[in-house]
């Protein structure tokens, strides 16, 4: 009886051992790689002028032998050359080379306060810049005081213009709201 017993355990034992091994299991595998590319802000500087028909833009080039009481056109304006929308904001530095001190209030710049605003030294544009558009100018002309006196003589006026632009998607409600501006 234990032998039966024995030899039924061990039969059943086979067939279980046999029954797992044709038994099949349904298996798959597969890998996904997804390329999340970032997009970029990015902006141009353009500096043009009026041709001497008035009508014409032409590229800004500097003025030689301008007189005290002159004005020259000088049309500053930032294009955004990325792909997303951009918070502009633009540093103006006026410098007269002179041996001694010079009166910089005798260069005057007709900003435009329309669609800029100035604040800490920058002048933010007030609207955020669509990719491939170009802001209205901040200034058109640069006045040259007809109170300049013989010192000016042969001096030279510097009027650097310096661009900067931060992402405006998901960064404040306005251009003087939005954080990470480039650090100078």
């Amino acid at each position: 009886m234990k032998k039966k017993l024995l030899l039924a355990a061990l039969t059943a034992i086979c067939i279980c051992i046999a029954a797992y091994g044709t038994v099949a299991y349904f298996t798959a595998e597969d890998t996904a790689t997804n390329v999340v590319t970032a997009g970029n802000i990015d902006v141009s500087l353009k500096e043009s002028a009026l041709a001497e028909d008035g009508e014409t833009l032409v590229p800004f080039e500097d003025a030689i032998g301008v007189m005290p009481g002159t004005q020259v056109s000088k049309i500053v304006q930032v294009e955004n050359t990325g792909d997303h929308d951009a918070y502009v904001r633009v540093r103006v530095e006026t410098q007269i080379d002179l041996p001694e001190e010079a009166d910089l209030s005798l260069i005057g710049l007709d900003f435009n306060t329309q669609d800029w605003v100035e604040k800490d030294g920058y002048y933010y544009y007030k609207q955020p810049l669509a990719a491939g558009a170009t802001t209205q100018p901040l200034f058109t002309t640069v006045t040259f005081s007809k109170d300049m006196g013989n010192e000016y003589q042969n001096s030279q006026a510097k009027i650097t213009v310096t661009a900067y632009a931060v992402q405006a998607e998901n960064n404040g409600s306005d251009v003087l709201k939005a954080a990470g501006w480039p650090a100078e």
